[in-house]
């Protein structure tokens, strides 16, 4: 009876252990969140009126001058209302950006209307012997194309300088550039262009393609 007795208790005893609370396992109620911020990239573009659309074929249009016994200068603005030159930095580890414009058949390159032709950078003569042309970055406008976010970014953003091709030192002009490679979008309109065109230069209608190139470290 004892026996009976003993191995009836210890079943009783396993069966509350059974049903006691700290014997039953529960779902976790501590869930961990995960998300991924992928990083951006740097771009630059020319872009529409409100900065959205780009441009398929941006031109300048320098001002007409007349055949002449006299050196002339054209004149023309790079970056307009319809052609604004947009930087993008969404990049993380950009330490330093740059948009810079040369000509794209680099210093061979020349004016030409197909028969014709007259050079962008011989300084010979001021310009006046074959043709030089001056781009001076420091007459256009920056403006901010963001919130205060990046606002905040744009003291280091600046225009370059002014400054003549010559065909050795000075083959590429700097337009924008950052100095820390913070996030910032904005926008550069009103780069004045400036070529001496040499006397007696044939008539027609002349075209001389540039290439504005982003570079970063």
């Amino acid at each position: 009876m004892n026996k009976i007795l003993k191995l009836a208790s210890a079943m009783l005893i396993m069966l509350l252990m059974m049903l006691s609370p700290s014997a039953i396992t529960y779902a976790s109620l501590t869930p961990t969140f995960d998300q991924t911020i992928n990083a951006g990239t740097l771009t630059a573009s020319i872009n529409q009126t409100g900065d959205t659309t780009p441009v398929a074929a941006p031109t300048v249009a320098f001002s007409p001058v007349n055949y002449s016994f006299s050196c002339q200068t054209s004149t023309g603005t790079l970056g307009d209302a319809n052609d604004l030159i947009n930087v993008t930095d969404l990049a993380s580890g950009i330490a330093t950006w740059n948009i810079a414009l040369a000509a794209t058949g680099g210093t061979s390159a020349t004016w030409t209307n197909g028969t014709n032709t007259y050079a962008y950078n011989n300084i010979a003569g001021s310009g006046c012997t074959s043709g030089d042309l001056t781009v001076n970055p420091a007459a256009g406008t920056i403006t901010n194309d963001c919130n205060s976010a990046c606002t905040a970014n744009a003291a280091t953003v600046t225009l370059g300088a002014s400054a003549v091709y010559n065909g050795t030192t000075v083959t590429s002009v700097t337009l924008l550039s950052d100095s820390a490679g913070t996030a910032w979008e904005g926008y550069v309109e009103g780069i004045s262009l400036s070529q001496a065109v040499p006397s007696l230069t044939p008539s027609g209608s002349y075209t001389l393609p540039m290439t504005i190139t982003l570079s970063h470290t």
